[in-house]
């Protein structure tokens, strides 16, 4: 089978949660004998200079796309009734390429809401939807944590998102959901079938290194606004709180101030080994938090709040420590810094969970089943 498959970043290298989601569905649709070919869009934020598919079976088209948000646009798309955290998102030149290349498909999977801005594109070519979350209550679960200032503008957006994204789920064949939580909101407007995140247990670069160390580290795109509010609650109101564990944070931006003591922004990349500990503050969002599963898969000790553990059909006490409020928060930091058997036990429980549920081989079966259904 053909397919055409498009997302709105360049998937390869996977180098964050997003990507490594899109390039995971692209390696297993390759893995099952089609015919792969990606249309991506190239913007500043994720910007490859020389894109390339390293997937046998896949190719890569990268289209150079300007998507950066600014007062003005943002301002004038007050007088439409688009969403403007989608429609930003459409070009002229990949609208262009898009319908040519989709002449040649028997199948489109947008691998993102984003890229059903080009819907009208596809013509009579079946579209399946590859929802990474449910972008609205992304925004809708932050509303809160806006400024004054800006909080009517968000509601608005998210909103118009809402509509937009139960619209765009009533035009497509299939939905593919990344978490069973996220279905729930789909399946009112179509088929749906949950596909999580995968991986690659003998060929990955996810490879086991344990939890014998007592540090801990937290690894994320600190310019997603998720992240961000995750992030700063950590700072603020847990970081005060510890006793005993510290952490180093890497990304390569720092929005705050000064680092907390017990607290270490690093810039470069984490040496996996030194860390037997990871920390994922998940504060808003939706979806399923790709990081936590590299954890898993690396065999770390994990405390995360219960939103940051949906997606992962993981439980508390066995796979990882669950901790909502900033007390419950640093104290299991707290004890996993000083217990080594629950480090442990944690983490190895964790990497077997995550090859049982979350390799390739996992989600062969049924991402073969989905696409048989558009054979002709």
């Amino acid at each position: 089978m053909r397919i055409l498959h498009l997302c709105n970043k360049v998937p390869f290298p996977g180098r964050d949660g997003s990507s490594l989601a899109m390039e995971s569905l692209i390696r297993l649709e390759a893995s099952l004998g089609h015919s792969v070919h990606v249309v991506a869009l190239n913007t500043e934020k994720h910007w490859v200079e020389h894109p390339a598919s390293p997937i046998q079976g896949a190719t890569l088209e990268a289209v150079a796309a300007s998507t950066k948000p600014s007062v003005r646009t943002a301002l004038a798309n007050l007088f439409s009734r688009d969403s403007y955290y989608a429609s930003r998102f459409w070009t002229p030149e990949a609208s262009a390429v898009i319908a040519e290349r989709v002449q040649r498909a028997d199948v489109v999977v947008l691998d993102s809401i984003f890229m059903a801005v080009y819907l009208n594109e596809l013509g009579t070519v079946p579209a399946i939807l590859r929802a990474h979350n449910v972008e609205h209550a992304i925004w809708m679960r932050g509303l809160s944590d806006e400024p004054w200032f800006r909080r009517g503008y968000v509601a608005l957006q998210a909103q118009r998102l809402k509509v937009w994204e139960s619209q765009v789920a009533q035009r497509v064949a299939r939905i593919w959901t990344i978490s069973p939580e996220d279905a729930e909101w789909f399946r009112r407007f179509g088929p749906v079938h949950t596909l999580p995140c995968t991986y690659d247990p003998e060929h990955g670069t996810w490879t086991e290194t344990g939890a014998a160390e007592p540090t801990a580290y937290h690894l994320g795109a600190l310019d997603w606004t998720p992240n961000v509010r995750g992030m700063k609650w950590f700072l603020e109101e847990v970081a005060p709180l510890l006793h005993h564990a510290g952490v180093d944070v890497y990304s390569r931006q720092w929005p705050f101030g000064s680092a907390p003591k017990g607290v270490r922004y690093r810039a470069d990349q984490p040496d996996f080994a030194e860390y037997g500990i990871f920390i994922a503050p998940i504060r808003s969002g939706s979806g399923m938090r790709i990081k936590l599963l590299e954890a898993m898969a690396r065999g770390k000790a994990i405390v995360t709040t219960p939103l940051g553990a949906e997606g992962l059909n993981a439980s508390h006490g066995t796979h990882l420590l669950l901790a909502d409020s900033p007390s419950e928060f640093a104290a299991a930091m707290d004890e996993l810094h000083q217990s080594a058997e629950l480090r442990s036990k944690l983490g190895s429980a964790a990497a077997l969970h995550a090859r049982a549920q979350f390799s390739d081989h996992s989600a062969a079966d049924g991402i073969a089943r989905e696409l048989a259904t558009f054979a002709s």
